[in-house]
């Protein structure tokens, strides 16, 4: 989870908390009673919160390992190619190399 989803999900927690602060307190019910009810959403909220959190980093380790496997496949499927290209090609070079010596030896005998 992104830094700037995760202030965005709680400045969400924080709105929805204070809305039922408020609608909690405007109810009509004993002061101890609202108190615990107060007490009970702000700690449910934070819980579910924390989960939600929990789960998202989870999912965002998962994608970034995947991530990384992926990129190091194509590298080293990459590396790999590389290789074979710069063999292919000084093989080709000594063949060439061959070849040249001998015409030259055919062409002075």
């Amino acid at each position: 989870m992104s830094e700037k989803g995760k202030g965005e999900f709680w400045a969400f927690a924080a709105g929805l908390l204070a809305g039922g602060v408020v609608a909690l307190l405007y109810a009509p019910a004993k002061g101890e009673e609202t108190r615990k009810r107060i007490k009970d959403g702000a700690e449910d909220t934070y819980h579910k919160g924390e989960e939600m959190y929990g789960k998202g980093r989870i999912e965002a380790e998962k994608i970034y390992q995947d991530g990384r496997e992926k990129v190091e496949k194509i590298y080293s499927d990459g590396r790999a190619k590389v290789e074979e290209t710069i063999d292919y090609v000084r093989d080709k070079i000594h063949t060439d190399e061959e070849v040249e010596v001998e015409v030259e030896n055919d062409s002075k005998a």
